[in-house]
């Protein structure tokens, strides 16, 4: 299990879960956050966050890259890939993949 963390602008929010809905990843949490810019100003920015069984992180990472480049924007994200030790589902008392 992983947990992929994609930040990006908030104008490529909608075009990125697209693009993981067609890859079949559709639960996510979507955060505010801000980040610096070069010039040391703040800009606001999302963070995605995905967490995926090991079957599905090529997608996953494969399809929110390909949004990201074709958006032709520099610096339009960043993508992180974090081991993932547990995950828990409290209202089944279900643990592991399955959780997932």
């Amino acid at each position: 299990m992983r947990l992929i963390l994609a930040v990006l602008r908030p104008s490529q929010v909608e075009s990125v879960r697209r693009g993981l809905a067609a890859v079949e990843v559709t639960r996510l949490t979507i955060c505010d956050a801000q980040g610096r810019a070069a010039d040391g100003s703040l800009v606001q920015e999302v963070t995605l966050e995905i967490a995926v069984n090991d079957d599905f992180v090529d997608r996953t990472t494969r399809a929110i890259a390909a949004v990201l480049a074709a958006s032709g924007e520099s610096l339009a994200g960043r993508l992180f890939t974090l081991p993932m030790a547990e995950a828990i589902q409290i209202y089944r008392a279900v643990r592991g993949p399955e959780a997932v």
